[in-house]
């Protein structure tokens, strides 16, 4: 008897604000990116770009600069959402020529993904899953300049025009994302790599810099980061990482204090709204980090 066939992988394309490689900036992005390029289940088929932890152009830029490092060149990358709708309409075009086979991992603000149910609300139908680093569900930010999770904070319309849109929506916040760091050791550790470890190093020593100096009182964020979109990346084929719920969740798009925060109704009481999504309400940390690690070991 011959072996057993192994499962096709997961077809994903990832929508990014990725801005690791600029002086100073988030780095989840590119530590995202790199994981869902290390997973065997994982297929990354297009990679867009949108604003938000740097303006899109500079995004693009970065990301294909961090395919070159990671030797995926060749990966086709498309600029979207605020210069122009390109990466909707490729993403749109790409769903809907193979219903139920594309998951959309959306790491960013929600522009392009709203732009492109937008321009074909059909995606809704034909995308196999759209997994979202975003919202805050459990918990609250704290923090009144930003009350919404970042990426919700950014584009409040367009992470309610997703919601809204009946599409399958699995959401991973920062309720559980927060829980998932990256030490000054660890960084250490990736330098003793390959090209991309000492990028990465070097990128993730100069971001806790950052955190440390605009969150002097945030005790979190002392000594590490949080591993926010690699967690939603892991979750595309690894969905036993965390712990789901039913939920319904609105987003707060022109409150005066409350932009871009998210209600999650987790279907309590009596009569409950229709569930619009599955919210991530807990995580084995060890076992992603476990993970994480061993994926990022495996890069050149």
């Amino acid at each position: 008897m011959g072996e057993p066939l192994s499962a096709a992988p997961t077809r994903i394309i990832l929508d990014t604000d990725l801005a690791m490689g600029a002086p100073g900036s988030d780095i989840d992005d590119g530590f995202a990116l790199a994981l869902a390029l290390a997973d065997p289940d994982l297929r990354v088929e297009l990679v867009t770009t949108v604003g938000g932890n740097s303006d899109v152009a500079t995004s693009t830029r970065l990301t294909r600069e961090l395919l070159g490092v990671l030797g995926h060149d060749d990966l086709e990358v498309v600029e979207g959402a605020p210069a122009g709708d390109d990466a909707a309409r490729e993403l749109a075009r790409r769903v809907l020529a193979e219903p139920g086979e594309l998951t959309v991992v959306a790491i960013g603000p929600l522009t392009n993904v709203a732009r492109a149910l937008a321009l074909s609300p059909e995606v809704a139908g034909a995308v196999r899953e759209v997994v979202v680093m975003g919202g805050v569900f459990l918990e609250q930010t704290n923090v009144a300049a930003m009350p919404g999770e970042y990426n919700f904070w950014c584009d409040p319309d367009a992470a309610q025009a997703v919601l809204d849109s009946g599409a399958p929506l699995r959401l991973v916040g920062l309720d559980v994302t927060r829980r998932v760091r990256l030490s000054r050791a660890d960084a250490d550790e990736l330098a003793e790599g390959g090209s991309f470890g000492g990028i990465a190093a070097a990128a993730t020593h100069g971001w806790i810099d950052f955190q440390e100096r605009v969150k002097p009182r945030e005790e979190l964020e002392q000594g590490s980061c949080a591993l926010h979109d690699p967690l939603a990346v892991a979750v595309a084929t690894r969905p036993d990482l965390v712990t789901w719920r039913d939920a319904h969740v609105a987003v707060e798009t022109e409150g005066r204090v409350a932009r871009g925060v998210a209600v999650a109704d987790l279907l309590m009481w009596e009569d409950p709204p229709t569930p619009n999504c599955r919210i991530a309400t807990d995580v084995d940390a060890a076992a992603f980090r476990a993970l994480f690690l061993e994926r990022m070991a495996s890069l050149p």
